[in-house]
């Protein structure tokens, strides 16, 4: 019985994953099994595709032997101690199961764990199991984002997986027991790993152009119930951008950012409603400033800036939180229709704001595809900005997107203004 219950998790898996993705390509036969295993094998492909669900399977056949052996064993320590040792040892005899098994639970029905030391040592270990088990699973399912919220979500968290991948292959190598867990987190460390390091090569383009050339522009979403004004006002001021874009503005923060007026005489702004809006403003002339609808709630700023003889295309966008599933869907058709709108826009385009999703999200590469941009985070890490009141869960939402004729000398993550996002300052070359 046991393994049967074992062979079913091992295969359950694998198999519940392929299903999934088998269901999202829509096809049928021989195609649809080719199709799923691309999409589990993300942006690596089908043989990256078909390995995951080889080491799916592999690490649920141990992850069975916790469940099943575990759950037997404190069933039958929990009844030793209102019945005889030897009662129960005739009943395991008697139980459709493993000879192994058996002897497990035999030794536990006549045996006292009396060393405490012996059964936290224990217990500890089966929670760095566990951990491994779900750091491996999180891992994977984020690859799966295109056709769930909640694996989607699980896509966004690539730094915190790396991190926890390494301290689980620590102690594993300290402990010196279990190998197949040190394997489990070095498979952890390795594909997110391949997600995190290439945000740092290669190396920023651009590097030697001549100063006073560059746009430089500043984007905070600085939050509806924030109060520290002065702070994002001061720091608008100490950067001395060429642009400042705000989103999440409400109609008091409007009143309040007007004073920057001063300094830039030009400005744009959309107020959806009392607590949300965006605004632009600039050093440069904006001209042909109006409202895009790439979706029915959340519409974005757009403009086009002169800049050094040039006309560049700029806009702020701000989707929809992915909290509820019509939220979810209605922010991902608003980055496909952004896609599709920027990939039309003849002038160097700035696509830059809140986006509510990482990098690692298969609809922003779906939509950064379609626009043919590229992140200017490339070559300078992964900046992560939100949330400042949980540091441990840092994850990259807000991005300057560009096209390919903007190059990016620099782009940083500016002091905490009392947002729960870091304000991102980018270096512009035309």
């Amino acid at each position: 019985m046991d393994s049967i219950i074992r062979n079913t998790i091992t295969v359950g898996l694998p198999a519940l994953m392929l299903f999934i993705a088998i269901a999202a390509t829509g096809k049928t036969g021989d195609a649809a099994v080719w199709s799923g295993l691309v999409k589990v094998g993300g942006s690596f492909g089908m043989l990256i595709g078909l390995g995951v669900l080889v080491f799916a399977g592999f690490v649920a056949n141990y992850f069975s032997y916790f469940v099943v052996d575990s759950l037997l064993v404190r069933f039958y320590q929990k009844r030793r101690e209102l019945e005889q040792p030897e009662q129960l040892v005739t009943e395991i005899d008697k139980l459709p199961i493993t000879n192994d098994l058996k002897i497990k639970l035999k030794w536990a029905v006549m045996h006292r764990i009396t060393n405490k030391s012996l059964s936290l040592k224990h217990v500890i270990l089966k929670w760095f199991m566990l951990a491994a088990f779900v750091n491996a699973l999180l891992s994977i399912t984020g690859y799966l984002g295109e056709f769930n919220l909640v694996f989607e979500l699980t896509s966004h968290f690539k730094l915190q997986y790396l991190l926890g991948g390494i301290s689980i292959f620590i102690f594993f190598a300290l402990v010196r027991s279990k190998k197949i867990w040190l394997l489990v987190s070095a498979f952890c460390i390795i594909i997110n790993l391949a997600e995190i390091v290439p945000w740092y090569f290669p190396a920023p383009a651009f590097a030697g152009a001549t100063p006073g050339q560059n746009l430089r522009i500043l984007h905070s979403n600085v939050l509806t119930n924030n109060r520290r004004y002065s702070d994002v006002i001061s720091l608008v001021k100490a950067e001395q951008p060429d642009i400042a874009v705000f989103v999440e503005v409400s109609r008091v923060w409007a009143k309040e950012l007007a004073v920057l007026s001063e300094i830039f005489p030009y400005s744009s702004n959309l107020q959806e409603s009392e607590r949300f809006g965006s605004v632009i403003y600039s050093k440069l002339p904006l001209e042909n400033a109006s409202i895009k609808a790439f979706s029915k709630q959340r519409k974005s700023l757009f403009a086009n800036v002169k800049f050094q003889g040039k006309i560049i295309s700029l806009i702020l966008v701000h989707p929809t939180v992915p909290v509820k599933q019509q939220s979810f869907i209605d922010r991902n058709r608003q980055l496909a229709a952004l896609g599709e709108y920027a990939a039309q826009v003849k002038n160097p385009l700035i696509v830059l704001g809140d986006f509510n999703t990482t990098m690692w999200s298969p609809f922003y590469k779906n939509m950064v595809k379609t626009a043919k941009l590229r992140n200017a985070r490339s070559g300078f890490g992964i900046l992560p900005t939100w949330p400042t009141f949980m540091p441990l869960a840092y994850i990259p939402i807000d991005h300057f997107l560009v096209s390919k004729e903007i190059g990016v000398l620099k782009i940083r993550t500016g002091r905490n203004v009392g947002s729960d996002h870091l304000p991102l300052i980018t270096d512009l070359v035309i």
